[in-house]
């Protein structure tokens, strides 16, 4: 099967999943990466009238917007908070969706997530280590570092 420009091998199951009467699981290979377990994809469709293709073309329009989510849980924590109130669920969405946004674009280029969030970690481990140092070339005594770190 042919998603985008990409050939694929593709097996569909319809039937019972868990508590889904009838559900549409579709399993794909990239046809260049048949049998390596890293390149398997399963997609789950609760609309067994779509076709296949149908289903991986909307899987293949949306897996940017999955993308943003998965890391937003992994990596900005996401999936952590519990706001009630619609004005903090609002900043906290910006804020959130501006540290992504700059995460891609750290270097004055599109990058990868990835990369921007490793960048900005070892900036922040960078930083950490430098306010040690220079609290200890003031002369803070070790007892006091300590308390600073932790």
């Amino acid at each position: 099967m042919t998603v985008g420009n990409r050939e694929f091998y593709v097996y569909r199951y319809e039937g019972e999943l868990n508590d889904i009467p009838n559900a549409a699981v579709i399993i794909s290979y990239p046809k260049e990466a048949f049998g390596d377990a890293k390149a398997l994809r399963v997609f789950i469709s609760t609309n067994v009238d779509l076709s296949t293709q149908e289903i991986l073309d909307t899987y293949t329009y949306r897996w940017p917007t999955e993308l943003f989510f998965r890391q937003s849980k992994d990596k900005l924590a996401l999936d952590k908070y519990q706001i009630r109130i619609r004005t903090g669920i609002e900043r906290y969405w910006l804020i959130m969706s501006l540290v992504h946004c700059m995460c891609c674009t750290y270097n004055e280029k599109c990058c990868t997530f990835e990369e921007g969030y490793l960048h900005f970690q070892r900036k922040v481990k960078e930083e950490q280590i430098a306010t040690l140092y220079q609290h200890i070339q003031n002369g803070m005594s070790l007892e006091d570092v300590l308390k600073l770190v932790g």
